[in-house]
C-alpha cells in the first residue's frame, strides 16, 4: 500500500492532477481581449443649438453584446440629457459636452460637442413719419409720408389723434387742416405690426384776416367835368395801394392814380372803383351823382333895331360847368326865325 502511494504521488499523479486541474472551471485564466476591443461613437458630433433647444443624440458602441450606454453632460449647468440621449440646452450661451459612457466597459466613452447661442431676435417693425412737425395754415393742406422698416409690409393706416376739431386725413396721408387754430396730431400705424407707430405734430394756424377795402366819401355828388377826391383804405394787407378805375368806363368820367375823379359831361350816376393790389378780388365802389349845371346865359346883343323887311342876328352864350358855348339865332323882321 505504501508502495503504490509512492506511485501515485509521482510523476504520474502530478501530471493527472494539472489535467484535471485544466478542465476545472473554476481555475482561472487570462482576461478576454473583447473588453479591450469596446468601442462607442456619437450622433450628431458637433451642433448648435439655441437656448433651451433640444437635439436627440444616438450612441453606437461595438465590441460587446452589451450596447447600451450611460449619458450625462460634462459641464455643470451645461443642461440636461436623458436616458435616451434627447439633450436639453440650458437658457444661456455656451459650449457644453454630451457624454456616453459603456455599460460593458466604463472606460469607454464618447463626447459630442454641443454650441448654444442665441437665435437672432426677429426684426424690429419701426415707422418714421415725415414731416415730424409741421405748420399749416386754417384750412390749408399737408402731405405726409411714412418710413416703415422691419417687415416686408410697408403699409400704414392713418388717422388723428384728436376726436374732433382736427380736420381730416386720407388714406394716402393727405392732411386738411381744420379751419381754426389748432394743434393737432397726425398718427402712422404699421399694418405688419399695429402696436407699432409714429406721430406728427401740426400746429393748424389761425386764418388770415381778410383784406378789405373801403372808399371815403363812399357816395358824393358834382357837376359835370368837375372834380371829386376818393381815398381807399385797405386793411388787413402790408400792401395798401389800390387800382382806381371808373365801372362805367371813360363814359361814366375819369379818375386818376391818386383818387381825382372827374365827372363827364353827361349827367347820371357814375360809380368809382378802388382795386386792391395785395388781393385784386378785394375792392370797394363809391357812388357819384354827376349833375349838368348851367352857371348863365347871356344873348348878345342885348337890345336891336330891325327896320320891316330886314334880319338881325344874335348869339347865345351859355356857361355850364364844362364850359361856355355859342349859339347864333338870325330873327327876320317879319319874325321868322332862321338858324345860322
Amino acid at each position: 500500500m505504501h508502495m503504490l502511494r509512492r506511485v501515485v504521488a509521482g510523476p504520474a499523479l502530478l501530471a493527472l492532477l494539472g489535467a484535471l486541474s485544466a478542465c476545472d472551471g473554476t481555475a482561472s485564466h487570462a482576461p478576454s481581449s473583447a473588453a479591450q476591443d469596446v468601442s462607442v461613437q456619437v450622433a450628431p458630433g458637433d451642433v448648435q443649438v439655441a437656448p433651451a433647444g433640444t437635439v436627440a443624440f444616438t450612441a453606437t458602441v461595438t465590441g460587446t453584446i452589451d450596447t447600451s450606454v450611460v449619458w450625462d453632460v460634462v459641464e455643470t449647468g451645461g443642461g440636461a440629457v436623458d436616458g435616451a440621449g434627447l439633450y436639453t440646452a440650458p437658457g444661456a450661451a455656451g459650449t457644453f459636452h454630451v457624454r456616453a459612457t459603456s455599460k460593458a466597459d466604463a472606460q469607454k466613452q464618447a463626447t459630442a460637442t454641443v454650441t448654444v447661442t442665441p437665435s437672432a431676435p426677429p426684426p424690429v417693425v419701426a415707422i418714421a413719419v415725415t414731416p415730424r412737425t409741421a405748420t399749416v395754415a386754417a384750412s390749408g393742406s399737408l402731405a405726409f409720408t411714412a418710413a416703415v422698416s422691419g417687415t416686408s409690409n410697408t403699409a400704414v393706416a392713418w388717422s388723428l389723434q384728436e376726436a374732433s376739431g382736427c380736420g381730416t386725413i386720407s388714406p394716402t396721408g393727405q392732411y386738411t387742416a381744420p379751419a381754426a387754430a389748432a394743434t393737432c396730431h397726425v398718427v402712422a400705424t404699421s399694418a405688419a405690426d399695429t402696436t407699432k407707430r409714429d406721430v406728427a405734430t401740426v400746429t393748424v394756424t389761425a386764418p388770415a384776416p381778410a383784406v378789405a377795402v373801403s372808399v371815403s366819401p363812399a357816395s358824393g355828388s358834382t357837376n359835370a367835368c368837375q372834380t371829386l377826391r376818393f381815398t381807399a383804405a385797405v386793411a388787413n394787407a402790408t400792401d395798401t395801394s389800390v387800382t382806381w378805375s371808373v365801372q362805367e368806363g371813360t363814359t361814366g368820367g375819369a379818375v386818376a392814380a391818386d383818387g381825382t375823379y372827374t365827372a363827364p359831361s353827361a349827367g347820371g350816376t357814375y360809380h368809382v372803383v378802388a382795386t386792391s393790389h395785395a388781393d385784386p378780388t378785394k375792392r370797394a365802389i363809391a357812388t357819384v351823382v354827376v349833375t349838368e349845371k348851367v352857371l348863365s346865359v347871356a344873348v348878345t346883343p342885348a337890345d336891336t333895331t330891325v327896320t320891316a323887311g330886314a334880319s338881325a342876328q344874335f348869339t347865345a352864350t351859355v356857361t355850364t360847368t364844362c364850359g361856355a358855348f355859342s349859339s347864333i339865332k338870325t330873327i327876320a323882321a317879319a319874325g321868322t326865325v332862321s338858324p345860322n
